[in-house]
């Protein structure tokens, strides 16, 4: 038997170690740029990202070392940035903070606690097969709350921006704080802080694969760094060590693991959810496809590798995806050859990190908060329904009203209470023929089709199970007193209608009682699934043991109910 074609063999959902063995010197040219592009990315980002986490700078560095060659291998994504990123970082610091008492040592190895603890539950979770829960937050939800985690993001910089001693920790006391205290602005932290945002936003829009961010954090310093005085104008980094992190486990008690326990599993939940989204949407204009298992599992060991080298929680970045993609790279070598300009940068480079501004820093993080706050988001909902729009603010008010791990159950609360709905509430409709479209549709949506006189045929758009089972059987007899003539067939079309639960089978039987009672002579299922089959044949509900007929398309019930010239010969409702 032949080999697929080999472009066949790569559009597969395949591991970076396979790509890297099937690797072609062709593509080396474009993922050294890519690389070293996203390594100068990272450089800036992993500091101010660091900064965010509650974190000395170097330890963002810490956190992306391991996680770019872990992930180069195990990943199915050949772009996907992973590493330190903005909600993950103050979803940790919140959930950190609040248990850390104060002390900073604590607070370091909580951090890499966290890290080993949502690796741990990553690992678990995609052995169990759970990469489906990327699907748990609807895309109004998401869009909410990634908004709300980006007017986080702009209010914690206040501080560092503006020179300003913040003492909130809420968005609106932060700007209430800010408002009262404009006085006590500082217009050197305020003009580099401004001068850096404005470089990275122009580069961004004007020149997208230029590492803006790199580029506002060089100049800023060397701004600073000029300028007359013994001392710096503005607060700098400070020292930064040499060399490379020290592999190890931290050094905290099994109680401070369960009370890590919850914010591990908002962030794998929120960190897988977000790294779906930017993997598939990439993926899927670049013609390859994404095991979601296999990235979770990626999600897991990068996560224990940044644990074990002191680092903190990771997920990925969209710039840093976008930024490869665009440039036209490959393969994960990306990612290997990003981690060699890291190491070298902590290697050689430290002396030079100790002089840079933190307001530049605090620009970068700020650029990241405006590319992620989804205002077009908001407005494409609104065009599509504006119920969904309502949901993604009340996300967002979530997040900013009370801190994001609230605001990550609150999302995920509004998801499945959203999800429930639909199902308890779905659409249904009365079905007609027709002859020129070759089938039966809805009859509100095609004011065309004809009911067929004596014949109900009905579909219900959901599983039918405990939460809908009772809105299904009254729908049913609404449908018999609102459709025309006296019905003596009743059709459900069960197509839609994938699995039943005991509930449903319960609430299925009474109906056929209650149309027992009625003209009704016949009630048929029409499309159902071999499950769905069976489970009614196991209840005794299905002819020939009982009064439901089994027809494998509604045109095939249609037709035995134009002839029923025999039914007489075939058991029915009546008794």
């Amino acid at each position: 038997m032949s080999s697929p074609p080999r472009s066949e063999r790569l559009a597969r959902p395949a591991s970076g170690l396979a790509l890297l063995r099937a690797y072609e010197r062709g593509w080396l040219r474009v993922d050294l740029v890519a690389g070293l592009t996203v390594g100068a990315m990272l450089i800036p980002q992993s500091m101010a990202y660091a900064e965010l986490a509650g974190m000395p700078p170097q330890y963002g560095f810490y956190a992306v070392l391991a996680p770019l060659v872990v992930y180069a291998v195990v990943g199915t994504s050949r772009h996907l940035g992973v590493g330190p990123e903005p909600g993950t970082a103050i979803l940790a610091a919140t959930g950190v903070g609040a248990i850390a008492g104060g002390d900073p040592a604590r607070y370091v190895a909580l951090m890499a606690a966290l890290a080993l603890v949502v690796g741990t539950v990553a690992v678990l979770a995609a052995l169990a097969r759970l990469g489906f829960i990327a699907s748990v937050l609807s895309k109004p939800v998401l869009v909410g709350y990634i908004t709300g985690v980006g007017l986080t993001l702009l209010s914690s910089q206040i501080a560092a921006f503006t020179g300003v001693d913040i003492e909130a920790d809420r968005f609106f006391p932060r700007v209430a704080e800010l408002v009262t205290e404009l006085g006590d602005v500082d217009p050197a932290t305020l003009a580099v802080g401004a001068g850096s945002l404005a470089i990275v936003l122009v580069l961004r829009r004007r020149a997208p694969r230029v590492p803006g961010a790199l580029v506002a954090v060089v100049l800023a310093t060397l701004v600073v760094w000029l300028l007359p005085g013994d001392d710096p104008v503005v607060p700098v980094v400070g020292e930064i060590p040499e060399g490379l992190p020290t592999p190890g486990l931290p050094g905290v008690a099994l109680g401070d693991v369960v009370q890590l326990l919850p914010v591990a599993l908002g962030i794998v939940l929120v960190g897988f959810t977000d790294n779906m989204l930017t993997a598939r949407s990439i993926a899927a204009r670049q013609g390859y496809r994404i095991d979601p298992n296999r990235e979770l599992l990626a999600l897991g060991l990068t996560n224990l590798s940044a644990g074990i080298s002191q680092g903190f929680p990771v997920s990925s970045s969209a710039s840093r995806t976008a930024v490869p993609a665009s440039l036209g790279s490959r393969t994960q070598l990306v990612s290997l050859v990003a981690c060699s300009v890291v190491v070298a940068t902590l290697l050689v480079l430290s002396p030079v990190l100790d002089e840079i501004p933190r307001a530049a820093l605090a620009a970068v993080i700020v650029s990241a908060a405006i590319s992620i706050i989804d205002v077009p988001g908001y407005r494409a909902l609104w065009k599509v329904s504006p119920q969904e729009a309502a949901l993604a603010l009340a996300a967002a008010l979530g997040v900013i009203v009370f801190d994001v791990l609230t605001g990550v159950l609150l999302a995920v609360s509004l998801s499945i209470v959203v999800a429930l709905g639909r199902m308890a509430l779905p659409h249904d409709a009365i079905l007609g023929d027709r002859p020129e479209l070759d089938g039966w549709v809805e009859v509100d949506a095609h004011p065309g089709a004809r009911t067929e006189p004596g014949l109900l045929v009905y579909r219900f758009d959901a599983p039918l199970f405990f939460l809908n089972s009772e809105r299904f059987r009254v729908r049913v007899l609404e449908a018999l007193e609102a459709n025309p003539g006296r019905e003596e067939w009743v059709v459900l079309d069960f197509e839609g209608i994938g699995a039943l639960d005991a509930s449903a089978l319960d609430g299925l039987a009474d109906l056929l009682e209650q149309l027992a009672a009625t003209e009704v002579a016949r009630v048929g299922v029409a499309r159902a699934n071999q499950d769905v089959l069976r489970r009614l044949r196991r209840v005794g509900l299905l002819h020939p043991e009982g009064p439901l007929h089994d027809y494998p398309t509604i045109n095939a019930a249609v037709r035995d109910f134009r002839g029923r010239g025999d039914e007489q010969t075939q058991p029915d409702l009546r008794p």
